[in-house]
């Protein structure tokens, strides 16, 4: 690497160049619960949600990926497998807040209709979310919205629609061709972009393909009025980059020769993944890369960073190097691939300064000698899970052992909940899915079972929970309580822990604080788990009076400072 590529920095918040440091929240989007919302949590909710946690003196939010995921087939949920990672996903729109909506008789009246009462309160009465019935909704309203634009909008409205279309460019207009194919075919293929097929395609369809283009319109705007909400957050809105699309996605189809076809992206085997692991989406093409010096990876970093005072990339390792799979192979049969990181970085620091946008580097699993350290001279923030800090004998790393270039949190969303974790829920729930073997489930419950007593032991030693309070945690884990109110204390400790920690962002996941067992995902499941489904429960409306969270807040701002 260059010197001028070691000395380059990303861009810090004014708040941490100071010294500062940062609490907030982090949360799945789609998991909140309102009574306005329609089964799923969309973009009000997250301007609400990042209101409260104004008030409450936090300085970040993260959400999960907002990527467009498959608007044919909305049940193909997971934010880390997206259709685009250039484009939102319009289920997140809150359909009445579309400024269409007040003036449009039709989409009123349908949406009054008993029929349609109906299948909103079955969504919103779904223990999980109904992505089948929220999709259908939403879609029969938008198509009615659009109309009304086409028909009824003011001229300073489609100016701004057209503005948006010029900044989209021929990127959005092949995202939006993509979508109309893939609701009119159903295929997993469709012909190259400029074949004389999708051109006659484009002009028999080109009403729909702007429909989709409006949907990109109408999501934009309503993630700007949520972010404009994060202004009086120190950092703001934390947005998350998925590492990779789907192979039969928009992107891949867009621009085929960015994507390396007949491999695959994963992990090797490992203690966590003794397998290994496939994640199914083709690589991108590290050649192609160093020929357009990280062009594409810019205007990618660019997309995802709008609206937004932080991106956290997922497995940021990838700058550096992926684990290649042959389609159709094994983990075991796969190999490090090395990618152009001294370009990459430089576009992703230089767009980190344009966009005046912190970056996050997720940097869990097997790690290269050497790659924090890069990332701390660039000022790159590394992510450390309060699950994975040990020390060499399996306990837990005390809060000065934790690097200062560093958001800390929890867990995260492939790992159980902090009181789920403490009763080994992640264990019965692969044990259900038949992702684990049933022999080995009694010696994992007894593991976790240490671990928990040595998690409450690094508590106590950090001075975060009294001997009382230990022995009433250790009861309860025994008579295995299943009320996450049970485990508020315990909750609200590890979170103290973190903060006492020098990392200059403590992240408090809503769904620690609200007391979830049930994570959001299990890794290595498909339909054996439902995934991306769970909703909170607690509802938003619930949630500036619940006493874990405002007293939680009050000891965060008390270890770390608030009301930025």
């Amino acid at each position: 690497m260059t010197e001028h590529a070691r000395s380059a920095r990303a861009y810090l918040p004014p708040a941490l160049r100071r010294a500062d440091r940062v609490w907030g929240f982090g949360l799945n989007l789609y998991a909140l619960r309102s009574a306005r919302n329609w089964g799923i949590g969309d973009f009000s909710d997250l301007r609400d949600m990042i209101a409260l946690a104004a008030r409450l003196g936090a300085g970040i939010i993260g959400v999960n990926p907002l990527h467009a995921l498959h608007w044919r087939d909305p049940e193909i949920a997971s934010p880390y497998a997206p259709t685009s990672r250039f484009f939102l996903n319009p289920l997140y729109v809150d359909v009445e807040a579309v400024p269409e909506f007040a003036g449009d008789a039709a989409a009123r009246v349908l949406v009054a209709s008993p029929g349609f009462q109906k299948d909103l309160a079955e969504a919103k009465e779904a223990p999980l979310i109904r992505y089948d019935l929220v999709g259908a909704c939403k879609r029969r309203v938008l198509e009615l919205l659009y109309t009304a634009f086409r028909r009824d909008a003011s001229v300073e409205r489609r100016r701004a629609f057209g503005r948006f279309l010029m900044r989209g460019g021929s990127r959005l207009r092949r995202f939006a061709i993509h979508e109309a194919l893939d609701e009119r075919f159903a295929r997993d293929e469709f012909p190259a972009p400029a074949s004389p097929q999708v051109e006659r395609f484009v002009h028999e369809a080109h009403r729909r393909i702007d429909f989709f283009r409006y949907l990109q319109f109408v999501a934009d705007e309503q993630l700007a009025a949520a972010a404009d909400a994060a202004g009086e957050l120190s950092i703001g809105l934390y947005r998350d980059l998925a590492v990779g699309v789907n192979r039969d996605g928009a992107d891949v189809w867009a621009e085929p020769e960015r994507y390396v076809l007949d491999q695959s992206v994963g992990a090797p085997p490992d203690l966590l993944g003794p397998l290994g692991q496939n994640w199914g989406f083709p690589p991108l093409d590290p050649v192609e890369l160093e020929r357009d010096r990280g062009a594409y990876f810019g205007a990618l970093l660019r997309a995802n960073m709008a609206h937004a005072g932080a991106l956290r990339i997922d497995h940021v390792m990838s700058l550096l190097r992926l684990f290649w799979i042959p389609r159709g192979a094994q983990p075991r049969d796969g190999t490090y691939v090395a990618y152009p990181f001294e370009s990459l970085s430089a576009v992703t620091i230089n767009a980190s300064k344009r966009a005046r946008c912190l970056l996050i580097g997720e940097d869990l699993g097997t790690v290269p000698d050497g790659f924090r350290e890069e990332m701390t001279r660039g000022a790159i923030l590394s992510y450390r899970l309060l699950l994975f800090q040990r020390e060499d004998d399996g306990r837990f790393a005390p809060p000065e052992r934790y690097p200062g270039c560093t958001l800390a949190t929890a867990t995260t969303h492939d790992l159980p909940t902090l009181a789920g974790w403490a009763l080994g829920r992640d264990i019965d729930a692969r044990l259900r899915a038949g992702s684990t073997d049933p022999n080995g489930a009694a010696a994992s419950h007894a593991l976790r079972r240490l671990e928990a007593t040595w998690l409450l032991e690094a508590l106590e030693a950090a001075g975060e929970l009294d001997p009382a309070e230990v022995e009433r945690a250790h009861q309860t884990l025994d008579a295995r309580v299943e009320d996450g109110g049970a485990y508020a204390p315990l909750i609200a400790a590890a979170y103290r822990f973190l903060a006492r920690s020098p990392a200059k962002i403590v992240l408090v996941q809503l769904d620690d604080v609200l007391g979830e067992l049930d994570q959001v995902n299990v890794p290595g499941t498909v339909r054996e788990y439902p995934n991306w489904r769970r909703k909170s429960g607690v509802a938003l409306e619930a949630i500036p009076d619940d006493e874990r969270v405002k007293t939680l807040a009050a000891q965060m701002n008390t270890l770390i400072g608030g009301l930025h």
